[in-house]
């Protein structure tokens, strides 16, 4: 979809917010999602259109019916809220909501 992988990687779009998540997740006491964070890739930010939510999908948007091996596991940012969908243990989608910074840099990078 975007042709340069690079383009797309968590870490260059949104490299602040990254080791933000990365170091939250550490923190929670979950280093297995923890070291996914470099190897993520936006797919596409979500559509919903609102004006609080920074989400994103790095691998696949699920359906409606739910997975038996999902979880939803959150973390405590200083700010907004940060929920990641996760499906055989790899993180799925990131829900990230009430973060003004991320919302304009994931916006203008995939607009």
């Amino acid at each position: 979809m975007f042709g340069d992988r690079e383009k797309s990687a968590v870490y260059k779009v949104l490299p602040d917010f990254a080791q933000e998540l990365e170091e939250l997740l550490l923190a929670a006491n979950h280093p297995e999602l923890a070291a996914q964070v470099h190897e993520l890739r936006i797919l596409r930010r979500c559509s919903c259109e609102d004006d609080f939510c920074a989400s994103f999908f790095t691998q696949f948007e699920p359906s409606k019916r739910p997975f038996p091996d999902a979880r939803c596991v959150e973390v405590e940012p200083r700010g907004g809220m940060i929920i990641l969908d996760v499906v055989s243990g790899r993180i799925a989608h990131v829900e990230v909501l009430y973060r003004d910074d991320v919302r304009r840099t994931l916006r203008a990078a995939f607009p």
